[in-house]
């Protein structure tokens, strides 16, 4: 799944080679900074109400939570314990766990599900226990009706079932149809007894987009405020996994039916095996590099709010800020994970964004400038033209005409040696905003051929669309060949694919393609933010990299876990070592351009 994720790196140039800072020539290429909340908001999903067992000592998790500096936590309002039993209301739980977060002035965002057992026509599901069955209509509006009446006065955002297009939560299998008129029917509970109240879209997949086109498509665009995503992609690191670019699919919806803020109410890695990662790829220090570098990647990427998840681990489901231990109410052991949350939510509260930069630059490598080179492999879903007014610009017209999986493979006669080992490949594109998938198949030196997302077809207008082409790649993109799953250099390009953004599509259009480059240079990325009269850095390298300041620039150095990082006195410039763990750099305002 990583690789078919919307890759649209977005990159903004680094500062001119006067800044006082950073020495590095600009790239070439520019695309719009995006961002959605200022300040930043990262939360958390907390579980106080729904997992910790004594509301006697509940301060104790609330406490942790304000000392944490989040501001919004996501808490589940479960319903098989609020109604263990028909007409048989128990609030104890979530009314402590309410009453001790409201007055840290920790913000709520309530999630309304999933269904009980004897509100179910299932016959396996336990009277008064969990299950993941559809409720009954009536019986889920009067829980929807008790909750939203006893807590509206201090939750006003309620997230309607969590990850409805997942199979495990909305059982036998997910149902759009059904889905959607809960949702409609929720949405117009909530509204009738607080008009002001904001209506969550339960948590969805970012990377497949039809399940969100079904919610449009069955009348209910009109019923949610906010749409929730859960952009995972571990055990792949954020930038191998181009988080940033998780939206991009996403977008072309939006901009169909209709603009929505959007809310990531999960994202996480597990500091060991876990249900996504059974060889456990990320230990604990990594957990914690990749929480400050998900957030900082989502908010620049124009996500509003993200909750990590989560505050403590699940059993075989190391996600948390704090180990297991002995149980839910063990809150003793700490991961590193949890004072990297702390550090950055109390570096950044209160700034501004300013700037994003890295240090990447393209190199051209080919333009379609010549229809002899390429052929068309055996599906009849389309054609290559070169546009007659544009030298180097090519088009792909591409008919699919069935509810099966259609694409249209271009095929280079000579395949196209890239030289050196580019960090990512590239390619310019000029959209139809359909959402559709462009790859490219590599051929690498152990003679494996690798299938890559480049990005999802958005516009119109021109975009770089990237891929990374670090780290392996799923066993179903590898098309040709036995190895490493991973590109041995040196890398062929030998064909572009344009496939459809879903298997029930059936369309006809046009993209055009530009230049294809490469993307090279250290991977080294700079944050910038305005706190107060001076300006905050965030800085990190995911391998590693020297980043030249000047000495008279700096005003403090602070490390992920918050501690002070003391700096060699000098003259002039030096070389500032920048690894994968985030580091926050006070600089001088008037140095920044």
């Amino acid at each position: 799944m990583i690789r078919q994720i919307c890759l649209l790196l977005l990159l903004v140039p680094l500062l001119s080679a006067s800044s006082p800072l950073l020495m590095q020539p600009p790239p070439r290429f520019v695309a719009p900074l995006r961002i959605a909340d200022d300040p930043p908001s990262f939360g958390l999903n907390s579980h106080v109400a729904s997992r910790y067992p004594d509301p006697s000592s509940m301060a104790a998790p609330a406490q942790m939570l304000s000392d944490l500096g989040v501001t919004w936590v996501r808490e589940d309002f479960q319903w098989h314990r609020i109604e263990p039993s028909p007409g048989a209301w128990e609030w104890t739980f979530t009314d402590m766990a309410l009453q001790l977060l409201h007055e840290r002035g920790i913000q709520v965002l309530g999630v309304l599900g999933p269904s009980v057992g004897w509100a179910t026509p299932e016959p396996g599901d336990g009277f008064d226990a969990v299950s993941y069955y559809p409720p009954d209509p009536a019986a889920f509006d009067a829980y929807v009706r008790a909750v939203v009446e006893r807590y509206h006065p201090v939750v006003q955002h309620w997230e309607i079932w969590n990850e409805p297009d997942y199979g495990i939560f909305w059982q036998p299998e997910p149902d759009v149809a059904a889905y959607t008129r809960l949702l409609i029917q929720t949405a117009a509970t909530i509204r009738s007894i607080d008009p002001h109240a904001q209506v969550v879209l339960g948590g969805i997949n970012p990377f497949d987009t039809a399940f969100l086109r079904g919610v449009a498509e069955h009348g209910g665009w009109g019923s949610f405020d906010i749409l929730a995503v859960h952009p995972y992609v571990d055990p792949y690191g954020p930038e191998e996994g181009n988080l940033i670019s998780a939206l991009d699919g996403v977008r072309t919806v939006l901009a169909h039916y209709g603009q929505k803020p959007i809310w990531a109410t999960e994202v996480g890695w597990a500091s060991g095996p876990g249900d996504r990662d059974a060889l456990g790829m990320t230990d604990a220090e990594e957990q914690a590099n990749y929480l400050v570098r998900s957030m900082l990647i989502l908010w620049r990427a124009g996500v509003e709010r993200i909750f990590w998840y989560s505050f403590k681990d699940d059993p075989h489901n190391p996600y948390g800020l704090l180990r297991a231990g002995w149980g839910r109410g063990d809150l003793r052991e700490r991961k590193p994970a949890y004072t990297a949350l702390r550090t950055l939510n109390y570096q950044l509260a209160g700034t501004k964004l300013l700037s994003w930069h890295t240090n990447f630059d393209q190199i051209p490598v080919m333009y379609i400038d010549r229809l002899d080179a390429w052929q068309r492999t055996s599906q009849p879903n389309g054609s290559l033209r070169l546009a007659p007014d544009s030298p180097g610009i090519a088009a792909i017209e591409y008919r699919f005409t069935t509810r099966q999986n259609d694409y249209v493979v271009f095929e280079r006669q000579q395949p196209l040696v890239l030289p050196g080992q580019p960090y990512g490949l590239g390619i310019w594109v000029d959209g139809d905003a359909s959402g559709h998938r462009l790859k490219v198949w590599l051929r690498d030196a152990e003679g494996e051929r690798l299938q890559y997302l480049v990005g999802v077809v958005a516009g119109p207008g021109w975009q770089l669309l990237t891929t990374p082409l670090v780290g392996s790649v799923e066993a179903t993109n590898r098309l040709v060949g036995s190895g490493n799953q991973q590109l041995d250099f040196p890398v062929s390009l030998e064909a572009i694919v344009l496939e459809d953004r879903e298997d029930r599509y059936v369309g006809t259009g046009s993209i055009r393609i530009g230049e294809i480059v490469m993307i090279t240079g250290p991977e080294v990325y700079d944050l910038r933010l305005q706190r107060g009269d001076q300006t905050l850095a965030v800085v990190w390298a995911p391998t590693g990299a020297l980043w030249p300041v000047r000495c008279d620039q700096i005003r403090s150095l602070v490390a992920r876990d918050g501690a002070a990082v003391a700096i060699n006195p000098c003259v002039g410039r030096f070389d500032l070592y920048v690894g994968s763990a985030p580091r926050y750099l006070t600089i001088e305002s008037n140095t920044v351009p």
